[in-house]
């Protein structure tokens, strides 16, 4: 679920990043409109945030309590640990993060 989330908010900022650049392309004069595309593509990117930080506390208190409940579940976990990084995090914070650069400087230089 929470991968498909995540495909969403990618999916809108996007669509939002192309109909940004199109309106921009028009000239000048639809610069006010190109502005709030961009803030509402800074609001989407909080949601985003939001959604994603509350999706990764939940999983891993669900995690801790299935592994101190279930003793098989935690040497599951600890057997198919893989190296690194996990994904979640990076999901949940990174791209975000990246998308709200973006549009903080499209908005500054738009």
């Amino acid at each position: 679920m929470r991968y498909q989330q995540g495909n969403l908010f990618l999916v809108a900022e996007s669509l939002l990043t192309v109909a940004y650049s199109t309106v921009l392309a028009g000239g000048n004069e639809n610069l006010p409109a190109a502005r709030a595309m961009a803030a509402f593509g800074v609001a989407i990117t909080l949601i985003w945030l939001y959604t994603g930080h509350r999706h990764l506390t939940y999983s891993r208190a669900l995690r801790h309590r299935a592994a101190a409940r279930f003793r098989d579940y935690a040497e599951t976990l600890i057997a198919c640990r893989p190296r690194g990084w996990s994904s979640l995090p990076l999901i949940a914070y990174a791209l975000p993060s990246l998308a709200a650069v973006m549009w903080t400087v499209l908005l500054l230089v738009g």
